[in-house]
Parts: structure tokens; sequence; C-alpha cells
């Protein structure tokens, strides 16, 4: 656990029955837990030949089917490859998961699945205020363009999860089970966790970067916070976030105290009147500068920070 990220991307035991598929270089993460009708897959990577890897792997290291795929939340890093599982078993997620894919596939031309266009993919990714925090005309625009030049997000193939639920689901394993719970907005409007409870394993996707910066995006920044400080009083002892390794408690306080320095460094700035472009060349969070993406997300986190404090934005489902 020393290493903040994985160098290739690799299928981990983290308990008996429970393993999480650790992304490359900080990638997206998913996760596969061993249940009497086969595996329960957490997430399904973020375009179709990384799923196609994490299944492959899944065949070979656990030769079991898949009973049923979890979406985590909305962003298209963590559900790219759901339409390579969804013959095999169904996808199933929090109702604002499904209800935030669906819009997308509505204002499509005859309904279609296949998007294209690079605003709505870094919206997919980013949440549906990147544009706002990163003009096209802003140079910084030119690391979204790059990030999505890549292969494989050259178009996305949406497939909304079939079922929903709206506060809690239980599946029971042979020893243990698996709560998955929604706790509100927070990293977005629909994140679940995953808790193996006698395990004491939580997956808890993008409510934790480890090891890098996290993208706020239009996060609800105090839901955020005080849903990890209700977490980390869970009896857990592995703790597996959206980007990097397997972790602990310890990690999850450290990524938690990241965000509330955040918050309360735009909130002081606020108070003392400074304007949000002064904000964003102002803070600073010493701590956490030797991070991954620091300087390339810190600027946009600040104004999404600003404008969240300042009343400036409010979500809405």
């Amino acid at each position: 656990m020393n290493s903040n990220a994985a160098s290739e991307a690799r299928l981990q035991q983290v308990a008996p029955g429970v393993h999480a598929w650790i992304g490359a270089g900080g990638d997206s993460n998913s996760g596969a837990i061993e249940t009497p009708h086969g595996l329960l897959l957490v997430d399904s990577q973020q375009h179709l030949e990384l799923a196609g890897r994490f299944r492959d792997a899944l065949r070979a290291q656990l030769e079991q089917p898949v009973h049923m795929l979890l979406n985590t939340h909305y962003h298209f890093d963590h559900i790219g490859g759901n339409s390579l599982f969804a013959a095999e078993a169904p996808i199933v997620a929090h109702e604002i998961t499904r209800r935030k894919l669906t819009a997308v596939l509505d204002k499509q031309p005859g309904g279609g699945a296949v998007i294209r266009d690079l605003p709505t993919i870094a919206a997919l990714f980013y949440g549906e205020n990147i544009q706002e925090l990163v003009a096209e005309t802003d140079p910084a625009w030119n690391w979204i363009v790059q990030r999505f030049s890549r292969p494989g997000f050259q178009q996305l193939l949406i497939e909304p999860p079939g079922q929903t639920f709206a506060d809690r689901m239980v599946v029971h394993l042979q020893d243990d089970r698996a709560e998955i719970a929604y706790h509100g907005p927070a990293h977005s409007q629909g994140d679940v966790t995953v808790h193996l409870v006698n395990a004491k394993v939580i997956f808890l996707a993008d409510l934790f970067f480890y090891g890098r910066v996290p993208w706020i995006g239009d996060c609800d920044l105090d839901g955020w916070i005080g849903i990890l400080d209700r977490i980390l009083k869970l009896d857990v002892e592995v703790v597996i976030p959206g980007h990097g390794v397997p972790t602990t408690r310890k990690e999850l306080a450290d990524f938690r105290d990241l965000l509330a320095g955040l918050r309360d460094a735009v909130a002081a700035a606020i108070h003392a009147g400074h304007s949000e472009d002064a904000a964003v060349h102002e803070v600073r969070l010493p701590r956490y500068v030797h991070m991954q993406r620091y300087e390339e997300w810190m600027p946009f986190n600040i104004r999404s920070a600003y404008r969240y404090l300042g009343g400036e934005r409010r979500q809405s489902i």
C-alpha cells in the first residue's frame, strides 16, 4: 500500500472472495465480489477496451459468471464498459444515475446511445458544469481535447442501468453481506458505496481519490465531507478508492482533510472579499502541491468551491 498508483492494471484480492481491479497509473478502479450466484461487479471501466481487459482477467482468474453489475455513479470513467456486460447480467444503480444517463440519451438525435461530441463526453466524465469551469476558449481546454483524443474515447456507447434503487440494497453472500448505500449528493448526485460488513472492506468509487487531487466538478462539497465523516466511523480495514491502490481509513481521513482544507481556504478568500479570479491565484494548499494533477486541476476546483460556497451554483436533480 506504499505506492499511490499501480503501474499496470491488475486484479488484486483484498479479502476472501473480494477483488479490486486497480487501474493503471491511477485510472479508474472496479471491483468483483464473489456471491453464491456469481460475481457482483462494481463499475465497468471507462471505455470498452479497458472493460475487455477487466472481463478477461475475471474469466481467467475467477472463472465465475457475472451475476450483477453495479454502477456507483454516472461519471463515464466508471461505467463506460457497461455495454460489454449488458448481455451477461443486469446493470443496477441508484435511480439518479439512471436519470442522468437517460437525460443525455433523450437529447441525442433519434435517442441514439452513441455519443461523439466532445462537450457531452467531457460532461459525462467531469460533470455537467465542465464548460462553466473550463471554457473552450480557455487554454486549459486543450487538456480536455488531448484527454479524449486517445484511443477508446472517440465515441461513447451509453448503456444505462436497467434496475434502480432509492436508498439501500443488500446482496447476501455466503458468509457476509454487501450493503450498497446511497448517502446523498457528494462527488456527484448519485454516489453509492459498497460495504462488505464481515470482510471490513468498502468500495468508495469517486468519493475517494488516493494519490491524486480530485476533480470536484459539480459536487456538493459539504455533503461530500459529511459523508466521509460518517464512513470514517465504520468498522472497515480496507478502503478501495475510485482512483489509486487500496488503502486504509488513515488515507481516507487524509483525503477528507484535503477537501475540508480546500473548502476552508476558499471560504476564507470569500470572507476576505477576494474575487473568484483572485482566489484562484492566491489559494494554495502547500500540503498537497506534490500530488498528481494539483497544478492542472486545482484552479478549477477552487472555482467550483468558490461558486458552491458563494451560492452561485445549485445542483438540480
